[in-house]
């Protein structure tokens, strides 16, 4: 209706993510995830689930911050490092982010301290812990 209006998606440089490795609880046990944090402008939670994908990588679930500054998206596997990073809710994506998730961008932990049973692992230290 009204899609010549506004371009979708939205670029803008105050739309900004930040990637990490974090352990999340997830059906009794932790699981290694790759967590993206959006920012840039207001989230809102709505009927249709939150999705965010890297390339043909989806989000296994998107968590949005109470306050609505932040969105939360959640990997189990590894993303691809030379794809953009878009936001939306459906079918398409409303937002896209600029820079890619190169593992150089992804705030790490050390992998000796995971809790024992975690989940994933291999999926991102495919070489093991040593």
């Amino acid at each position: 209706m009204f899609t010549d209006l506004i371009k979708y998606p939205i670029k803008n440089d105050r739309l900004k993510w930040e990637a990490k490795y974090v352990i999340k609880d997830l059906w009794g046990k932790p699981h290694l995830l790759l967590r993206l944090k959006l920012t840039g402008t207001r989230y809102q939670e709505r009927a249709l689930e939150p999705i965010v994908t890297i390339g043909e990588a989806r989000s296994l679930f998107v968590e949005i911050a109470e306050d609505g500054l932040a969105a939360y998206a959640y990997f189990d596997h590894p993303v691809p490092s030379r794809a953009a990073v878009e936001f939306g809710y459906g079918h398409g994506p409303l937002l896209r982010f600029g820079g890619y998730v190169t593992s150089k961008a992804i705030k790490t932990l050390d992998p000796e301290l995971l809790p024992e049973g975690t989940v994933n692992v291999e999926r991102f230290f495919p070489k093991g812990i040593k």
